[in-house]
């Protein structure tokens, strides 16, 4: 299993590079795939679980690609799930959540992560237990909506970066205040949420 990063090619290590040119069989989604065009093994689409259970049995050496770092809410589980953890190696790579805190030159202690991505975490006690919160969102856990969570429950003195794109030539990361958040009228491209708790000097 190896992390490939948060997307721009130059992001992934020497390491993983010389693991996935070394693979009989590449499993991924299209994007990433798309990464690999030039190489000659076989590749299949991770679209579907019976699919996936399957590649995993294919002959030689299996590489499966996980966007950020494969342990960090990542593909990992479900590897695990079909396969003896002896039998799986794990290359990491740099997570959307290194490289959010890298650009905001924010130090990674005093930190949470929540993963709103397809599952229900508890945000709140993480922000009134922590000075920075990082919140791994999807279409329905949105940026607006963990703002207007924090207002419901009079949580205001925070900052909010929604780092959108990252790594690619479209990112944007954008500063809100909770109520500037809760009330903006555009969605966001693929992003990660960075809550700080103002006044602190991490």
């Amino acid at each position: 299993v190896v992390g490939i990063g948060p997307g721009n090619i130059e992001l992934i290590t020497p390491l993983a590079l010389k693991t996935i040119h070394a693979a009989d069989v590449l499993v991924g989604g299209k994007r990433q795939l798309s990464l690999f065009k030039e190489l000659k093994c076989k590749k299949i689409v991770f679209s579907k679980i019976d699919d996936f259970k399957k590649a995993l049995e294919e002959d030689g050496n299996v590489v499966v690609l996980a966007s950020g770092d494969p342990a960090i809410y990542g593909i990992l589980d479900l590897v695990l799930k079909y396969k003896n953890r002896q039998e799986v190696e794990v290359i990491p790579g740099i997570s959307s959540i290194q490289y959010i805190m890298a650009k905001l030159r924010l130090p990674m202690k005093d930190m949470a992560i929540v993963s709103l991505h397809g599952r229900e975490e508890d945000l709140l006690s993480k922000v009134k237990g922590n000075s920075i919160v990082i919140v791994l969102t999807d279409d329905i856990h949105s940026p607006q909506y963990i703002a207007k969570e924090l207002m419901k429950n009079y949580i205001s003195n925070v900052k909010i970066f929604v780092g959108e794109n990252l790594s690619y030539d479209n990112e944007v990361i954008t500063s809100f205040t909770v109520e500037e958040l809760a009330s903006f009228p555009s969605e966001f491209d693929i992003n990660v949420v960075v809550i700080k708790r103002c006044g602190t000097t991490v």
